[in-house]
């Protein structure tokens, strides 16, 4: 199959081409930070991965610019990509287009939970994702992909790594808020999903997990196993960081969001390849 992914030299967009590649298809990446999108020659492709995008920038106020990169470029490129006969489209969205901030209670998303974005970033991809559902057919599948927090070796982002450095700093885990809950998904897992995406030529809104989503000391008890050392925990620590539930920092590291496992099961579809805490071992070890 030949697969053109949208958005060069990305850490998802890499790991997407190394793992289609050794699985036997021909990968290309496309730089949209020009306009060479807009006469590029789609046609001899098979299927697109659309990973560029502009993501929650602090100090970018300007909603035309998320606009622009986020919901009209890939609406523009797949409705190019449909009329020159490509017949698969995958949209990376995001689990923020539920308008969903963390929480210290369990704060699950289910088949129920509404659709509230109203940051410019979660606004933008889930316009994308309603104008991309238009195009979707028999001819042309659009399948919309709203990972939670990717982990990985060489991923950016401090989640993983802070956590990393508290496992590595603390001598004793506080233990708090264990029916709170976060998902992840480890980048071979997100990568073998669009593999099966794509082979099945899946359509639809797709919400994928490692096989379990976790709390914070479940984190941070895979982490220090990860990194050899041993762990310490205690809950009478873990009461007082619930006595200090006002501080954001308690917030941000021991609360969570999660999807329903009934929401991440896709049928027929068996994209966890690599366990949970393989996964934070293949990360976190030096």
């Amino acid at each position: 199959m030949q697969v053109l992914i949208i958005g060069k030299n990305s850490y998802i967009g890499n790991n997407i081409d190394l793992w289609l590649t050794k699985h036997g298809h021909q990968v290309t990446q496309l730089d949209v930070l020009t306009e060479i999108w807009k006469s590029f020659d789609y046609s001899k492709y098979n299927a697109i991965v659309h990973v560029a995008g502009i993501v929650h920038q602090p100090n970018c106020k300007d909603w035309e610019l998320y606009k622009r990169v986020n919901t009209d470029m890939p609406i523009e490129i797949a409705t190019m990509a449909k009329e020159q006969g490509v017949s698969q489209y995958v949209y990376f969205s995001t689990m923020g287009v539920f308008g969903l901030g963390k929480k210290l209670k369990p704060n699950i998303i289910d088949m129920n939970t509404p659709l509230k974005a109203d940051g410019m970033y979660g606004r933008s991809k889930l316009m994308a994702e309603e104008g991309l559902m238009v195009l979707n057919d028999e001819n042309f599948s659009v399948a919309c992909v709203r990972p939670p927090s990717v982990y990985g070796k060489g991923c950016k982002g401090g989640y993983i790594t802070g956590f990393t450095s508290i496992a590595k700093k603390m001598p004793v885990i506080p233990i708090a808020y264990e029916n709170v809950k976060q998902s992840f998904i480890y980048i071979d897992n997100l990568t073998e999903l669009v593999r099966l995406l794509m082979e099945k030529k899946l359509s639809g809104i797709f919400c994928p997990q490692d096989e379990k989503a976790v709390n914070a000391n479940e984190l941070l008890y895979a982490i220090a196993k990860g990194i050899g050392k041993k762990y310490r925990s205690s809950r009478t620590l873990g009461f007082c960081v619930k006595m200090l539930n006002f501080i954001p920092l308690v917030k941000k590291a021991y609360g969570g969001i999660e999807y329903a496992e009934s929401l991440s099961t896709i049928k027929d579809v068996d994209y966890v390849v690599v366990p949970f805490e393989e996964g934070i071992k293949r990360t976190v070890i030096l």
